[in-house]
């Protein structure tokens, strides 16, 4: 779970969020630089707590498969529960 968890957060801090909350709050072009640099300041923030998440999870899980069956074991725990 935790891996899947880690891997959302990644995924949503790619998502650009900023530009859509710009052209949806309709934000002035004068604080459009501020908003958009907050907002990728949390977005970086979401992504470097997924890969702690994912990476912890992924490494223990390395050192009771192994590396070589590592690929195959996060993909089956990426699709089934």
């Amino acid at each position: 779970m935790r891996i899947r968890i880690g891997v959302l957060l990644i995924l949503i801090s790619w998502l650009p969020i900023a530009q859509i909350l710009i052209w949806a709050a309709s934000v002035p072009s004068d604080q459009a630089e501020r908003v958009r640099l907050v907002t990728w300041s949390i977005q970086i923030l979401i992504g470097i707590v997924g890969v702690a998440v994912a990476g912890r999870e992924t490494i223990r899980l390395a050192k009771s498969v192994g590396w070589r069956q590592l690929p195959r074991a996060v993909w089956a725990l990426l699709r089934s529960p």
